[in-house]
């Protein structure tokens, strides 16, 4: 039930979320009557499991922290890129802008 309340509270706030970073906390639970906190952070993504203080970058172009309080994610390219004439779109590859003219998308500007 904790995880299923988890899903639903991280749903809403990317679905309300207009930047490019998002957070996620950590929920203590109680195990054996003594009151325990995650030591690892799991990739909403991969589902990979992170130790905290670490960094990684995600397959989504998203950089990641693990905290002591949580995770937090934000994107790698930045801002929006944007050049007359041309078309540009995020190479998921490289994570960087790239633009490539609208009169010929085999070149680029």
């Amino acid at each position: 039930m904790k995880v299923f309340f988890s899903l639903i509270v991280f749903s809403f706030v990317l679905a309300t979320c207009q930047g490019a970073c998002f957070q996620g906390l950590f929920e203590a639970e109680l195990i054996d009557g003594k009151l325990v906190t995650p030591n690892t952070c799991t990739d909403i993504y991969d589902k990979k499991k992170h130790l905290l203080v670490s960094t990684w970058n995600t397959d989504y172009c998203f950089r990641c922290e693990c905290l002591e309080s949580g995770f937090s994610c934000c994107h790698r390219y930045g801002g929006i890129g944007y050049v007359e004439g041309c078309k540009t779109v995020v190479n998921p590859v490289t994570c960087q802008h790239e633009s490539y003219r609208l009169d010929d998308p085999s070149q680029r500007c």
